[in-house]
């Protein structure tokens, strides 16, 4: 009898130039970094993000959506613990054969995450931070386009001004924001246009708006 095949949410990343960093200070972040996404986002994930390699993740999540919520949760909250590094993500759905593993992202087969290890381990040098491969074809290409849109606008930041942009994306009150980086309130806007937040939360509701 033939295995039962079904199409899941395959979710991966790893570290970018991850041979450039400290292995231990790397490898302490990164699981930090999986840990908290994991307890945030318990319910939408079936088998949760497991580091399978030194610098490598994956996971099977329970809903395309919940994919595109965790690459914007781990985008800020590396704006928030502010380490040297960067992701590549690849969503991907796809078949897996086997049960499940509920506990850790391990001991599961099937042609998804054969193929979302390959998207993700590409060496090609035009690489894209964030790859998708979903059912429909248009709607994989559409949020390849707007993420490296996203991309352009989030590589532009500067390390030192990661806890402005943060709190920017989640507060459009220029006064509250400027009391807490001792600024006014036209500085922050014009902080807020030169680092393109609001095309930024544009661009973030528009995907959370089209892939639902």
């Amino acid at each position: 009898m033939p295995k039962k095949q079904h199409s899941y949410p395959i979710f991966m990343g790893d570290v970018v130039n991850s041979s450039d960093y400290d292995g231990e200070v790397l490898s302490k972040g990164l699981k930090e970094l999986v840990e908290s996404t994991n307890k945030k986002f318990g319910k939408a994930i079936l088998s949760p993000l497991t580091i399978t390699l030194g610098d490598e993740f994956q996971g099977i999540l329970s809903s395309v959506s919940s994919g595109i919520d965790l690459l914007f949760h781990l985008e800020e909250e590396l704006l928030k613990t502010e380490p040297d590094f960067k992701l590549h993500y690849v969503l991907l759905l796809g078949e897996i054969e086997t049960e499940i593993n509920p506990d850790i992202a391990y001991e599961m087969m099937g042609k998804g995450l054969t193929e979302a290890r390959k998207m993700l381990s590409s060496k090609k040098r035009n690489r894209k931070r964030f790859r998708f491969k979903l059912q429909n074809k248009e709607q994989t290409e559409q949020l390849s386009r707007i993420f490296e849109v996203l991309d352009t606008i989030i590589l532009n930041w500067k390390k030192e001004d990661y806890p402005l942009i943060l709190d920017m994306i989640n507060n459009d009150n220029n006064s509250e924001v400027g009391e807490l980086h001792d600024k006014n309130r036209d500085q922050i806007w014009k902080r807020r246009k030169t680092l393109m937040i609001n095309e930024y939360n544009l661009l973030k509701d528009f995907i959370n708006t089209y892939i639902k």
